[in-house]
C-alpha cells in the first residue's frame, strides 16, 4: 500500500460554507443574527436599535476583521486576559 503525503495549510482556516466562510465565521454571524430576538422584548425602540447594532457589530468584527494575521476574536480574548490578569507591582526606592 502506498502512502502519500497530503499537503494542508495549518495557518489558514478551511472555508467550508461555499468556499468563502469558515465554521467560526458562520457561528459568529449566527450569534449576531440572534440579537434580533430583542425585537420581541417590550423595551423602547431606541434601546433595541442600540443593542442590536452594538451586538451585531461586535460579532461581525469577530467574524471578518483581522489585525495583522490574527483574528479579532483572539485579539479581543487576549486583551481581556491582559486586563484581568494578576499584576505584580515592584516598589523600590532609589538610593541617592
Amino acid at each position: 500500500m502506498r502512502i502519500f503525503k497530503v499537503p494542508f495549510d495549518i495557518k489558514r482556516e478551511e472555508k467550508i460554507f461555499g468556499g468563502y466562510l469558515s465554521l467560526r465565521q458562520v457561528l459568529y454571524i449566527m450569534l449576531g443574527a440572534s440579537s434580533l430576538g430583542t425585537l420581541a422584548m417590550p423595551i423602547p425602540l431606541i434601546i433595541k436599535i442600540f443593542f442590536i447594532s452594538s451586538i451585531a457589530t461586535f460579532f461581525l468584527l469577530c467574524s471578518f476583521l483581522k489585525i495583522g494575521e490574527q483574528n479579532f476574536d483572539k485579539f479581543f480574548y487576549f486583551a481581556i486576559k491582559y486586563i484581568f490578569r494578576k499584576k505584580k507591582f515592584v516598589y523600590e526606592r532609589c538610593s541617592k
